[in-house]
């Protein structure tokens, strides 16, 4: 009798050990994995700076492995999707391997640890200050598609722990355990998961984004919460699993507290409301920062405990453009409206993004769609105003919408009417006086209307006629005194303006073809919506063709 209880003992024991290696060695996997993402990254980094800018042979290798790895199926690039497929392979083959599959519990159990597994991996990837950021090049809100996949299969094998257990359960009428607070208490832990997995719902998201931010943070803390008090001994070592995954999180959020806090003395922000519901926002405290960085606005005046990420337009002075829409812009945007140049107290956390040093390149294409363009007016001044220029060209092109008609006004050109109505000019109007003087930036705006689509291959282009000075003309008509008014603010750019849209592919396989030699590097940034990100993406991967050098690209996705 002796003997059976202490050969069960024993199996207990070989089992809790399993058990443990199943989470350490889900750990080493993921481990490995980000050490090669690094070392990939830094022997990219390293040959750009050190090696030979023209290989023929090892352009053409390089150029069809990108191809077949940026490949999409389905939304989903192909490097992705071989990563996907990878993580769940190790997750699979770590819940199957040294457990007895012919004892239901057992498994339940193993499902339990490989969830708790995911659970340390997602918050890790969702932390702002990562490491993975200078180790892999990759930020955070690169690494937000990988949290979300790590995220729903730590749901999944919740949700897979909590049935097996229960139809074991079942069978062996022991279903009363669920009674007992440790049981109950996974319960709970587990439909926290699932209200988080519902609530990033895309719809969900964007429309309610401040009640899915509060829901994320209540509900992980109730997670945390509750799986410590599902397996509270510290022998079993979840509880000790559960402390370092609240560790990392409670560090990352005193690390942004402290930021906030130091930027937050003397610091004040000047808020004006600008046309087409945008604001500017100018900081009286300079933020060191590379362009195209972004960092978390917060103004307690408006909202006490919700920051926002917006992209800085420019560190000296800190400024944003941030367009507005619910919550906390259109909050903010009427306290300007109510008080024009009114100073609110403010700070940020910050900045945050592993952008591109586009510096290094000769050839430079910037494409925006809407707000974006806060992104590539930062890197473009940047470029300008640099000491030592590489940039040989910059071709900067941004697209914006008009809504309604376009009344024909007398003595007005068509371009002239066009420009009048594209208010988001004045959001950056004199970042465009600056480009537009540069020699080195080709400057060009394409005004849109909501409805049509994008182009992918022909641009559908109406040729815009230089607008001439003397065609002002003098009215006391309301209407027509701010069509004059527009027209002598912008003149400037009558021969950049553009109606339709853009022909992506057209304008970067035109920026390969007119660099000054083959050895010129050339790199493409694009901030905007999903669509004009997927088509300048597509283009890039059109233009990566014969023995010319790569195309690097650099995008984020912003709203229209």
């Amino acid at each position: 009798m002796s003997d059976s209880k202490a050969g069960k003992a024993t199996a207990k024991v070989l089992r809790q050990s399993n058990n443990e290696w199943s989470v350490e060695y889900l750990a080493i996997a993921m481990g490995v994995i980000m050490l090669l993402f690094a070392v990939h990254h830094w022997l990219n980094v390293i040959h750009f700076r050190y090696g030979p800018k023209a290989r023929p042979e090892l352009i053409r290798t390089y150029r069809k492995v990108r191809q077949l790895l940026f490949r999409s199926k389905c939304g989903i690039r192909t490097d992705r999707s071989l990563l996907y497929i990878t993580y769940w392979t190790i997750n699979l083959a770590l819940a199957v391997t040294n457990v007895d599959l012919n004892e239901v519990s057992y498994v339940a159990k193993r499902f339990g640890w490989i969830s708790v597994g995911n659970l340390v991996l997602l918050v890790f990837l969702a932390l702002k200050n990562t490491p993975l950021a200078p180790l892999t090049g990759n930020s955070y809100e690169k690494l937000r598609p990988l949290h979300k996949v790590a995220g729903y299969t730590c749901i999944f094998t919740s949700i897979l722990h909590a049935i097996v257990y229960l139809s074991a359960w079942a069978e062996t009428g022991k279903l009363a355990k669920m009674r007992i607070r440790k049981n109950y208490a996974g319960v709970i832990a587990g439909t926290a998961m699932v209200i988080i997995g519902l609530s990033t719902i895309t719809y969900f998201t964007r429309r309610y984004y401040e009640l899915f931010y509060m829901l994320h943070i209540l509900m992980f803390s109730l997670i945390m919460i509750a799986v410590g008090m599902h397996r509270p001994e510290f022998s079993s070592s979840t509880v000790i699993i559960v402390i370092f995954t609240a560790s990392l999180w409670v560090t990352d959020r005193l690390i942004r507290g402290a930021k906030m806090v130091w930027n937050f003395v003397g610091n004040s922000a000047t808020v004006s409301a600008l046309p087409n519901e945008a604001l500017r926002i100018r900081l009286n405290r300079h933020l060191r920062s590379s362009p195209g960085s972004h960092a978390f606005l917060w103004v307690p005046a408006v909202r006490w405990v919700e920051s926002h990420p917006f992209t800085l337009l420019s560190s000296k002075p800190t400024e944003f453009v941030i367009r507005v829409y619910d919550g906390f812009t259109r909050d903010l945007y009427k306290a300007a409206q109510r008080a024009p140049g009114r100073s609110l107290r403010c700070s940020v956390d910050g900045p945050y993004g592993q952008v591109p040093n586009f510096e290094v390149y000769e050839k430079v294409v910037l494409v925006a769609g809407g707000s974006g363009a806060s992104f590539t007016f930062a890197i473009a001044l940047t470029l300008i105003e640099a000491a030592t220029k590489i940039a040989k060209s910059i071709d900067f092109i941004w697209v914006v919408r008009h809504y309604g008609k376009l009344n024909p006004h007398e003595g007005l050109l068509y371009s002239q009417i066009l420009m009048c109505h594209i208010e988001s000019l004045e959001w950056f109007a004199e970042e465009l006086k600056h480009l537009h003087t540069s020699p080195d930036v080709n400057l060009i705006i394409h005004v849109t209307s909501p409805s049509s689509p994008l182009n992918t291959g022909s641009s559908a282009e109406k040729e815009i006629t230089p607008i001439q000075p003397s065609l002002s003309v003098r009215t006391n008509d309301p209407e027509k005194t701010h069509f004059n008014e527009s027209i002598v603010k912008f003149h400037f750019l009558a021969d950049c303006v553009r109606s339709g849209r853009p022909d992506i592919e057209s304008l970067i396989r035109t920026a390969s073809n007119l660099r000054d030699n083959a050895d010129d590097r050339i790199i493409v940034g694009a901030c905007g919506p999903k669509e004009l990100i997927s088509i300048t993406r597509q283009a890039v991967k059109n233009d990566m063709r014969g023995e010319r050098l790569s195309v690097t690209l650099y995008t984020e996705v912003c709203m229209y």
